[in-house]
């Protein structure tokens, strides 16, 4: 039988639900984030890619920026920020990784004091809701470019960033299918090594399709 050599689109949403749990200091958060579910430590930490932004925030993870805004710890919130999610290909490690943080930095420094009622920490739950788009291309390296530019940006999210935590391993569908399907594992390494963490989805859309066009 043949190979398949059709790439089929899918884009998603993130369905929010809330926990009932909630920080109102540093050291809330930290025994909350050991127990949380894996689905609130990915929420919090991936949603900012998954939707469109005008203007870029500072920080890119929910934990970053409360620390920043609510608990006015800069330091910590940049050694937050600065957690790439996309380096890791199961929750648990990140769990692990952003306690160490903030554990590291209450050696060094007092808790702050905590924050007034309504500026609690939130923990939510995300899941997403995957879409099948109907969109589909075939073994033509320029008609894969074509529907890239076609696609919404959050079936680039989600064949992109979240396929990372699918395969658990640092893969996404793209450089997979460019790889397998298509035969062009130059462009495919080239995508492959494109931080995720590094670019908002339109920028990072735009990359793929320019380093696919350059291989035409």
């Amino acid at each position: 039988m043949a190979e398949d050599k059709t790439f089929k689109f899918f884009e998603c949403f993130a369905l929010t639900t809330l926990t009932g749990r909630k920080a109102a200091d540093i050291l809330e958060l930290v025994e909350i984030m050991k127990t949380i579910s894996h689905e609130s430590i990915f929420h919090h930490m991936h949603q900012y890619f998954l939707k469109p932004h005008a203007v870029e925030p500072e920080f890119p993870n929910d934990f970053a920026v409360w620390v920043s805004e609510s608990l006015g710890e800069p330091l910590l919130a940049e050694a937050l920020a600065n957690v790439n999610p996309f380096e890791f290909t199961n929750i648990e490690d990140l769990r692990a990784e952003l306690l160490r943080i903030i554990e590291e930095y209450l050696t060094k420094y007092p808790p702050p004091r905590p924050v007034l009622p309504g500026r609690e920490f939130m923990f939510n739950e995300g899941i997403t809701i995957v879409i099948p788009t109907g969109i589909e291309s075939g073994p033509l390296l320029h008609e894969f470019a074509a529907k890239l530019k076609e696609v919404d940006y959050s079936s680039i999210y989600f064949h992109f960033y979240e396929s990372r935590l699918r395969f658990g391993r640092p893969v996404d569908d793209f450089s997979e299918f460019l790889s397998t399907s298509l035969e062009r594992p130059g462009i495919a390494a080239r995508i492959k090594s494109l931080d995720p963490y590094m670019y908002s989805t339109e920028v990072l859309r735009a990359k793929i399709i320019g380093l696919i066009e350059e291989g035409l």
